[in-house]
């Protein structure tokens, strides 16, 4: 095995002050009710002791007992808006810009009849990277980006995207959420990242609406077609209604002449070429999702961006990036390239359902999934406090990096953790309970259907 010292001693310090402070306003703030409990089941998400990732498995390391850890898990109380200002601070304390990406996971629970609440999702899984549709429950995560070569990344805001909820509604408060938490204003707006799988004129819509201080930056499928803003014209003799909608611009092989372009080489991709249109507006009609109900429909202008790459693996289709972005800055190829960030999102999801394994709990309610998952975020936020003061040791095989990887980390974390701030007292020891009567048998539970609507809604 083999070590490698990843940061100076400012760094170590640093780490160990936000991982102490992070610790402290986690059990006397974050963690409402049950906070004993849930600080050690923390605690245990945090460690890689070779257990499987269920509550039960983890609560052999503590003197609560099981049944404590579920009843906490149930009954359980979390301060989200204090968590997510914490987040926030460890943030702003690490140097990292106030760069975001959303993106929605599914959680399958498909033999879960008792279970409330559930709707078909896309789920990976399928032949040839197909995706499988099982029914569950999806969840919405916000995480701060660190621009870095790295796969870390900063949870702030996990929550569950209901049967009745509006996705880009639900989206549109979290970003007003976030902003309001990580200080962004009007003349310094923060930068969100989304997927192609959500509405991008929507989403500017009710930003700009509600002036929420914060640009998106969305990927779009080049099968769209954008408009630009109509020729000035002399008013007709016989009146009528002024032109909406001026020259069109299929991305899939735009005709009109860029607006900007930029061209430099980018490390592994070659030569990188940007073209940007200014002021463009999809074309939007009365069936066009969340405006239905206004009389005129608006027009959202806004940038679109076609980035194409000089080299791609051989298992990529060539092709242009389209970005649509809200805001004003022009610095075209460092928008593409903190578009590519984006995709820590996915080592994150990936870490939670194959590294800490959060699938192996399979609760009843939604709402102890909810808890499960802010839990796991907490415990991943103990990992990025750490990953600084950490002496780096990876298997042969392992490449060689100068920051550990949240795996890593999470493999000698366990002395950090003894060595961090406790809490006052000990914990109450657990005693079983006295069980089910004799003779009483435990009432059916209520079968739910399972929800089923006409757009199916895209996780991973």
């Amino acid at each position: 095995m083999r070590s490698v010292t990843a940061t100076g001693a400012g760094d170590r310090e640093l780490g160990r002050i936000l991982l102490d402070s992070w610790r402290r306003e986690l059990y006397e703030g974050v963690l409402v009710s049950r906070s004993r409990t849930l600080f050690s089941l923390v605690d245990e998400l945090a460690v890689d002791q070779g257990r499987c990732g269920c509550p039960a498995h983890l609560s052999l390391g503590a003197v609560t007992g099981h049944a404590a850890a579920y009843r906490a898990l149930r009954d359980g109380e979390i301060d989200t808006g204090r968590a997510l200002r914490a987040a926030c601070r460890i943030a702003v304390r690490s140097g990292l810009p106030r760069v975001y990406a959303v993106d929605t996971t599914a959680w399958p629970r498909p033999n879960a009849p008792t279970s409330p609440d559930r709707q078909p999702q896309y789920t990976p899984g399928g032949p040839r990277g197909a995706a499988l549709i099982k029914t569950g429950w999806r969840y919405q995560h916000v995480v701060r980006l660190t621009l870095t070569p790295d796969s870390w990344v900063v949870p702030v805001l996990v929550d569950r995207i209901t049967s009745d909820d509006d996705l880009v509604e639900v989206t549109v408060g979290h970003i007003a959420q976030v902003c309001a938490a990580d200080g962004a204003r009007p003349g310094d707006p923060s930068l969100f990242l989304l997927d192609s799988g959500y509405p991008a004129a929507r989403i500017t819509h009710l930003i700009r609406e509600r002036r929420i201080p914060a640009d998106v930056l969305v990927r779009l499928a080049t099968s769209q077609t954008m408009w630009t803003r109509p020729e000035r014209r002399a008013a007709h003799p016989l009146g009528g209604r002024p032109r909406r909608h001026g020259f069109r611009l299929p991305l899939r092989e735009p005709d009109l002449h860029p607006d900007a372009g930029v061209s430099g080489p980018v490390g592994i991709y070659g030569t990188v070429t940007v073209r940007a249109w200014h002021h463009v507006h999809p074309k939007l009609t009365r069936a066009s999702r969340g405006f239905t109900d206004q009389t005129t429909l608006p027009i959202v202008e806004g940038t679109v961006l076609l980035a194409r790459v000089q080299h791609l693996r051989p298992s990529r289709r060539a092709g242009d990036l389209a970005l649509w972005y809200s805001g004003t800055r022009h610095d075209l190829l460092t928008l593409v390239m903190t578009y590519l960030t984006r995709y820590d999102i996915e080592h994150y999801f990936r870490y939670l359902k194959t590294t800490a394994h959060a699938p192996d709990f399979h609760p009843r309610q939604p709402d102890t999934l909810t808890t499960w998952l802010r839990l796991h975020a907490y415990a991943y936020l103990h990992l990025f406090c750490t990953r600084t003061h950490l002496t780096h040791h990876r298997l042969p095989w392992e490449p060689a990096t100068t920051t550990p990887t949240p795996g890593q980390t999470r493999r000698q974390v366990s002395p950090a953790l003894r060595n961090a701030w406790q809490p006052p007292g000990h914990p109450k020891p657990g005693h079983p309970g006295p069980g089910r009567p004799t003779g009483k048998r435990r009432k059916r539970r209520t079968r739910y259907p399972v929800i089923r609507k006409n757009a199916i809604h895209k996780g991973k």
